[in-house]
């Protein structure tokens, strides 16, 4: 149990993988090929630096196909979800899980000074834990 304290205030850039960006002109089209080709299920708008929002496969659904809109004509702007939630990347990953919680989503950006460096996911939390468990 101690392990799993020390494990919960750890930083979460421990757990962060480095994310996908877009820009927010970018076609809903490339946006789909950089999911399918780096195998991910979401990546973060990036606007002159600073990230602005999130697009994940369930935004594309809803937004895209659902609304029978043209893949190549909408811009990532025009569904990516915001305003983006981050953490900074030296709190700990309690405060991560509690945000997500919370905000009721399964991806975090991680930002240092908010410039974004990582995203944390709840699956790789999830699996970080269960390793610990198991």
């Amino acid at each position: 149990m101690e392990g799993l304290i020390k494990e919960l205030n750890s930083p979460v850039k421990d757990c962060m993988r480095i994310p996908v960006t877009v820009a927010p002109t970018e076609s809903v089209s490339t946006v789909l090929s950089n999911m399918v080709v780096k195998d991910i299920g979401a990546v973060i708008v990036v606007d002159k630096g600073k990230p602005v929002g999130i697009i994940t496969e369930k935004d594309v659904l809803e937004r895209v196909i659902m609304q029978n809109k043209n893949v190549y004509f909408t811009t990532a702007k025009e569904i990516m979800s915001q305003p983006l939630v981050s953490i900074e990347e030296n709190r700990p990953i309690k405060e991560a899980i509690d945000l997500m919680h919370r905000h009721n989503i399964r991806r975090l950006a991680v930002t240092s000074k908010d410039i974004l460096v990582g995203l944390v996911t709840e699956r790789r939390l999830s699996i970080k834990f269960l390793n610990k468990i198991i």
